[in-house]
């Protein structure tokens, strides 16, 4: 019986061990932080799971044949991983396993900002198409939990982040969107480079017929990814006109290639919040539009697509004050993409930042903060380098809770205002997690209002 080692057991790892258990495998967890708490667990382990809780034991990992990685185990943290690989055993990533049992087509999105909502933009245009699609991978819900069900003639429409590339070896998609690349993830990544790399491993093993959609108004993706092995690559653009792509014309959605031109969505239609998810509705249209469903379909599905929870998500107005929970912004990038899809000048906006620093610079924030930002609320473990980068661009304010970010940040944007929490930094030093920053900040939301009304 093949031994293998399932690393970190969170939502991937008990997939995975889902899915090993319907072989005949020896299976082992090894998990950092772990224990033998839950009902699931206790019938895993009488099943014939092994679990190993604490410090990985290298010496018993080296004894599986193949070794299955989580995305919250870094490669550049633990270099041992790497070095077991080889010598008749393998080590991969949850999505490489999934793809090696796929059968339909593979569409994924990968990127720094905007692949979550991109994802789920192709997912909802393929099906109101009337196609079979899986919306799976690091929007929520592993890809190894659905593959098996996955038919030839259907899609898997999957979000990758560049942890999940660490270990892929020939995984290998129809369709690659690669959203945008700016600086993230520097407090796991050595370098902006080597992160860069990682990003681009999705590129590995394409071939001439493998379909590729740039962003051509991103300046790494522009600079470092026009040269790969396929002639097939489709750009998208807000700022010029592209020859093989979608871009922006006379306030529309055109697809053109070669000689067609095609006008597909107006703006004006168009339900969501921010030029950046513009961008994400040229590149998710792009797949659908290459693989020949109607403009007309893929209209309405954009018309009708109302987005996801905590990007640019429109909470409640009262008093004046529009309130918007941007707590996906966990990078710098993210939050000046917010700030500017504030009205230009109005002056009337107060942001709610800080959180766990990913190793941004927050001074590139300083123009778009000036023109757009009455107040800075700033909280969290990064609120003292916050603080320092953005002095002289609006007035700041620390906070210790969100319940005082809240409260604050409505005393100043009444009358006629927007509080906007994009935090331009993860969560991990006060929420669980970015669903849970913005639960959070919502509640308080209501909260305050509830309080307000009745007083009024």
């Amino acid at each position: 019986m093949n031994k293998v080692a399932v690393i970190g057991f969170g939502l991937t790892g008990r997939a995975v061990v889902d899915f090993l258990m319907k072989g005949k495998v020896d299976i082992s967890v090894f998990d950092e932080k772990g224990s033998l708490e839950s009902d699931g667990m206790k019938i895993l382990q009488k099943k014939g799971v092994r679990f190993n809780f604490g410090p990985f034991n290298f010496s018993e990992i080296a004894k599986s044949k193949l070794i299955v990685m989580s995305p919250g185990i870094s490669s550049f943290k633990f270099p041992e991983f790497k070095r077991l690989d080889g010598s008749g055993r393998e080590v991969i990533s949850e999505i490489e396993l999934a793809f090696r049992s796929l059968k339909g087509r593979l569409i994924c999105i990968t990127g720094t900002n905007g692949k979550s909502t991109t994802t789920a933009m192709v997912h909802h245009i393929l099906s109101a198409a009337g196609k079979r699609s899986y919306l799976l991978g690091n929007i929520g819900i592993p890809f190894i939990r659905d593959v098996e069900n996955i038919g030839a003639d259907e899609y898997a429409v999957v979000e990758v982040s560049c942890f999940q590339l660490e270990y892929v070896k020939r995984f290998k998609p129809d369709y690659i969107i690669l959203t945008n690349i700016s600086a993230d993830h520097l407090d796991r990544y050595p370098s902006l480079e080597s992160y860069i790399e990682t990003r681009k491993r999705i590129f590995d093993n394409i071939t001439p017929s493998d379909r590729v959609i740039l962003n051509l108004d991103n300046p790494i993706t522009k600079q470092y990814f026009p040269n790969l092995p396929t002639e097939d690559i489709w750009w998208f653009s807000r700022q010029s006109e592209v020859q093989r792509g979608v871009f922006l014309k006379d306030n529309a959605l055109v697809f053109r290639s070669g000689e067609k031109e095609m006008p597909f969505l107006n703006l004006a239609d168009f339900p969501l919040y921010g030029v950046h998810n513009i961008e994400n509705a040229m590149a998710a249209s792009l797949p659908p539009l290459l693989e020949g469903i109607e403009a007309g379909i893929i209209q309405r599905g954009l018309k009708d697509f109302r987005g996801l929870k905590h990007r640019l998500e429109f909470v409640t107005h009262f008093a004046g004050v529009n309130f918007i929970n941007d707590s996906k912004a966990t990078n710098v990038d993210a939050t000046k993409s917010a700030i500017m899809s504030l009205n230009s000048t109005s002056n009337k906006a107060v942001i709610i930042m800080g959180g766990a620093d990913k190793g941004g610079d927050f001074s590139s924030l300083m123009d778009a903060l000036a023109d757009r930002v009455k107040l800075i609320v700033l909280m969290g473990e990064a609120t003292s380098k916050i603080s320092d980068q953005l002095k002289g661009a609006a007035p700041i304010k620390k906070v210790d809770s969100m319940n005082r970010a809240v409260r604050i940040a409505f005393e100043e944007a009444i009358p006629e205002g927007v509080v906007i929490l994009s935090p331009g930094c993860a969560s991990f030093d006060m929420f669980d997690s970015f669903e849970e920053r913005g639960e959070i900040f919502k509640e308080e939301v209501s909260r305050l209002k509830r309080s307000y009304e009745l007083k009024t």
